[in-house]
């Protein structure tokens, strides 16, 4: 075991800390303060008066979301003795966010007294970026950006226990590309990419933030649109058919008239998601059949031809 002089413990206690961007802090049950180390202010983004933080203006730095909770933990460290450790979100004095860790333990107050709580404090941001960069790979189709399938039934079962639990409607569309293969021998593999970038972004940007785009076969897309019937779900169709028969590629200057075919299914409390998304196939099989640009809605009286 090593055994360390006061200063050298200081020094290695300030080297943690700044490596390891790991602060540490008091709460002093008496004064209602907090004792913060250098690399705390460091990390909030603030300077030190030399002074103790009043607990109010300390969770005031913190993200509102987050503050009840860790109350709710300091309270119960000093209270109940309770140790605590959780993720937390502190805005600094510019208005930008950083992640922490902050863990708590407490230091027991005399005759019953409320403890005073001792704790640490980590930068966790970088750690954060990366694993949200990660999770969008693995979540996303890497040429399109789309939704890719696995996130895409998640998200969907999500969607349909919440229509059945508040009764909203919810509509699921299939979308295939019309003679797409056409393209990729016409002009090469390199345009065809950039028409599914192009109809992907196209989709996104016409769309609301709430509806989901997912890429589930090579040409072949699927699109979940929360509180929506199907009638209303081809509206926006009707606009991204109108908008993607003059899409334009950069690339080798072309443009390209771009149509699909879609089938739209109802997403019914009680029906299982496969059942769901075998009926929008069914639908745009026989959208396909009827000729290109076509979308064919679940329980519509005749085929219905997107605008032109």
């Amino acid at each position: 075991m090593i055994e360390l002089s006061h200063d050298k413990l200081s020094d290695l206690i300030a080297m943690i800390e700044e490596t390891g961007q790991v602060g540490y802090w008091q709460l002093h049950a008496e004064s209602d303060s907090f004792d913060w180390s250098p690399q705390i202010y460091r990390i909030h983004g603030r300077r030190s008066d030399g002074g103790m933080v009043p607990r109010r203006d300390a969770l005031a730095y913190l993200h509102a979301d987050d503050r009840a909770v860790i109350e709710e933990h300091l309270r119960a460290a000093a209270d109940a003795r309770e140790e605590f450790h959780m993720d937390a979100r502190v805005v600094r004095a510019d208005g930008s966010v950083r992640y922490v860790k902050m863990a708590g333990r407490p230091l027991p107050g005399r005759d019953g007294t409320a403890a005073d709580v001792l704790g640490v404090l980590i930068d966790i941001t970088e750690f954060k970026r990366t694993e949200n960069k990660l999770r969008r790979l693995a979540e996303t189709d890497p040429l399109t950006g789309a939704v890719n399938v696995r996130r895409f039934e998640s998200i969907a079962q999500a969607e349909l226990r919440r229509a059945a639990r508040f009764g909203k409607p919810a509509a699921l569309a299939i979308i295939d590309i019309d003679g797409f293969k056409g393209i990729n021998d016409s002009f090469g593999h390199l345009v065809g990419d950039e028409v599914l970038r192009k109809f992907v972004k196209m989709m996104t940007q016409t769309l609301r933030e709430v509806d989901v785009v997912a890429r589930i076969g090579g040409d072949e897309f699927a699109i979940l649109m929360p509180e929506t019937t199907v009638a209303e779900a081809a509206i926006p169709l009707e606009r991204i058919a109108g908008m993607s028969r003059s899409l334009a590629i950069e690339r080798e200057d072309l443009t390209i008239c771009l149509t699909f075919s879609s089938g739209i299914s109802a997403m019914t409390p009680g029906m299982d998601l496969r059942e769901i998304l075998r009926s929008a196939d069914k639908l745009l099989y026989q959208a396909k059949h009827a000729g290109t640009g076509r979308v064919e809605p679940f329980g519509g009286d005749a085929r219905k031809r997107m605008s032109s």
